[in-house]
């Protein structure tokens, strides 16, 4: 499941690129905003990932995990909008998720997970992508100016925490699916090498000194 738990450490090094000096109070358009943004934005594409999760899934318990980390993640947004209206930061750091729209190659694992599979695969998701905003939200709590930020971004992090916990407890009981199966293309048999064919190899006795 390498491929599927790349789903926010971009975010994350975006974060870390913040490190600016400490000041007594926030700007509105300054470096907090990006934080605040950056972290609302990461929610929405959670809620869009956790929205389709609980129209594909197959378990109840991972429906009504996906209908909980839609509800968890909406209250942390709404308390990141609250701080932002509060400040004055206005509603550009409102921005659709781009779980589904922008982030077609990176959710095409699970976008295209068989049903019997995708349970699992969509679990095994969030834990990573739990994990993920937790340590972009610890990142954002320690570039944040302010005070008050600080303390709502402890709040958000608290949420993530619990579902973070809730996740890897239900993928500890959810089968976890075969491997892919490796099929063969046409005209290669499944022993044959394709770079290596063994015309550049000399034969037996090509090295030995020739006796004139």
């Amino acid at each position: 499941m390498v491929g599927e738990r790349k789903g926010l450490v971009l975010a994350m090094a975006a974060l870390s690129l913040w490190a600016l000096p400490v000041a007594a109070q926030p700007q509105a358009n300054g470096p907090d905003q990006e934080l605040v943004t950056k972290l609302h934005q990461l929610g929405q594409d959670q809620i869009a990932v956790a929205k389709m999760a609980e129209g594909r899934a197959v378990s109840p318990r991972v429906k009504a995990f996906a209908s909980t980390v839609q509800r968890e993640q909406r209250t942390a947004n709404a308390s990141l909008v609250a701080y932002a209206d509060r400040k004055s930061m206005g509603a550009s750091i409102v921005q659709p998720g781009g779980a589904l729209e922008h982030g077609a190659l990176a959710n095409a694992p699970l976008v295209n997970s068989p049903r019997d599979q995708f349970d699992y695969r969509f679990v095994d998701r969030m834990v990573a992508d739990q994990q993920a905003a937790i340590d972009a939200a610890a990142a954002a709590q320690r570039l944040a100016r302010d005070p008050e930020l600080k303390g709502v971004i402890g709040g958000v992090m608290a949420g993530l925490s619990e579902n973070l916990v809730s996740a890897q407890e239900l993928l500890a009981q959810l089968p976890e699916p075969p491997p892919p199966v490796t099929v063969a293309l046409p005209a290669y048999p499944v022993a044959a090498s394709r770079t290596q064919t063994g015309a550049d190899v000399p034969p037996p006795g090509a090295w030995q000194p020739i006796t004139p």
